[in-house]
């Protein structure tokens, strides 16, 4: 039994003739005819009924045709996956992050992918929403992850844009924050106090629902966790981060939720350029979101 035999087969039951069927597959009728008979031969059973009208399945014909089928796929599977291999023996693949991103699944799915495909060159580099979106418009990196109040990069139509999951902004308080024994917070409480912002994205925001008293802003994330920390003001961090956050299991920071709706919830989001559809960028966007879902039954997101 041959590979091609069973191709034989498949064809012949999808167009109902020997004389399409060789159309198709590009040989001979005697020839098509040889290889059927062979088969059938070979399996001691019948697997066609020709007639003037036609060629039909038999009765056992119909259970070959799904099997045969169902080799061909795997066949097919075997061959993508030998390619796809081939593929990334070496190469490069960039990706630009939104900094909450990186202390939670990124470093996961970066180390899972790396094993899988040990010669990729990985690059990675942090930067809010505009930024990101502009390297990846820019071709300099192939894919961007962002993390937004809104669905900034959805309207670009060069771009190819992907939810990973929402999560929730949380208020993160010091031990010795006059709110550290709360569990919950509004805006309107925490702009009465110094607060510490960490993207402009996150300042465009809450300048919306009124006039902060800023302590200082600052894109260092860990910096500004250390001030936190010290009961001097409340900063704002996504919960997936704070759930492996050692500040936050040692006691030194309390996250609180959010009270005012619209406020509490951050888009996680793929955005890559159209164009830009490599087969390295496609297993990694796999990864990631295999560790999205991970992450969220983890924790209880």
């Amino acid at each position: 039994m041959r590979i091609e035999q069973l191709e034989y087969t498949v064809e012949i039951a999808k167009t109902g003739s020997i004389t399409l069927a060789a159309e198709s597959l590009k040989i001979s009728q005697p020839s098509l005819s040889q290889a059927i008979s062979s088969l059938e031969e070979e399996l001691g059973i019948k697997i066609f009924k020709r007639s003037k009208i036609g060629t039909h399945l038999t009765e056992h014909g119909k259970e070959i045709v799904i099997k045969a089928q169902e080799v061909l796929n795997k066949m097919n599977e075997l061959i993508e996956t030998a390619n796809l291999q081939q593929s990334l023996i070496a190469g490069r693949l960039s990706i630009a992050s939104a900094p909450s991103i990186c202390q939670s699944i990124l470093p996961k799915a970066l180390i899972s992918f790396k094993k899988k495909y040990p010669s990729i060159e990985l690059e990675i580099m942090e930067g809010d929403s505009p930024k990101i979106i502009k390297h990846v418009m820019d071709e300099k990196v192939d894919i961007g992850i962002l993390a937004e109040f809104s669905n900034y990069g959805e309207s670009n139509k060069y771009l190819l844009y992907e939810k990973i999951f929402k999560n929730k902004i949380m208020a993160c308080v010091g031990k010795h924050s006059p709110f550290a024994n709360k569990t919950s917070i509004s805006l309107n409480e925490i702009f009465q106090n110094p607060v510490i912002c960490t993207s402009k994205a996150l300042i465009n925001f809450l300048n919306k629902y009124g006039q902060p008293n800023y302590l200082f802003k600052s894109s260092n994330l860990e910096g500004a966790k250390n001030i936190i920390t010290h009961g001097i003001a409340t900063g704002f961090y996504t919960e997936a981060s704070l759930k492996i956050d050692p500040y936050v299991s040692s006691g030194q920071i309390i996250p609180l939720e959010i009270t005012d709706a619209g406020m509490n919830e951050v888009s996680y989001s793929l955005i890559q350029l159209k164009t830009n559809q490599s087969i390295a960028s496609k297993e990694f966007k796999k990864e990631i979101k295999d560790q999205a879902i991970i992450f969220k039954r983890l924790y209880g997101l």
